[in-house]
């Protein structure tokens, strides 16, 4: 084979290797929201460039920040690990929720709201 065809073909191979456009990350700025006993979460809102995935970066009042993909909810937009955290929010509103020793999801800040 003439070596400028074997250049021609490789390159072609190599072609079909080159990766897809690559994902990237879209995300809002963080939105405060004031929860009841004057607790504030911070919120950002984040989604792949493809919307296979959506997820926010919660930081609870006390610093602690918390990464939740989202997930199934009947309302509103759900994002949780399923195993320590939820933020649930609906329009301007949101509460949390945390998931005690007996397993269940007990609210932690409630009647949130967009500052």
């Amino acid at each position: 084979m003439k070596p400028a065809l074997l250049l021609l073909a490789g390159s072609a191979l190599l072609a079909g290797c080159q990766p897809q456009d690559a994902l990237t990350v879209q995300g809002g700025d963080p939105i405060t929201y004031l929860c009841d006993q004057q607790a504030k979460v911070t919120v950002r809102y984040f989604s792949l460039s493809d919307d296979s995935l959506h997820f926010v970066k919660l930081t609870l009042p006390d610093g602690t920040p918390h990464t939740l993909p989202q997930v199934v909810s009947a309302s509103g937009a759900r994002f949780s690990d399923l195993q320590q955290l939820v933020w649930w929010n609906k329009g301007d509103g949101g509460f949390v929720e945390q998931l005690d020793d007996d397993g269940e999801w007990q609210i932690l800040l409630d009647n949130c709201r967009q500052e």
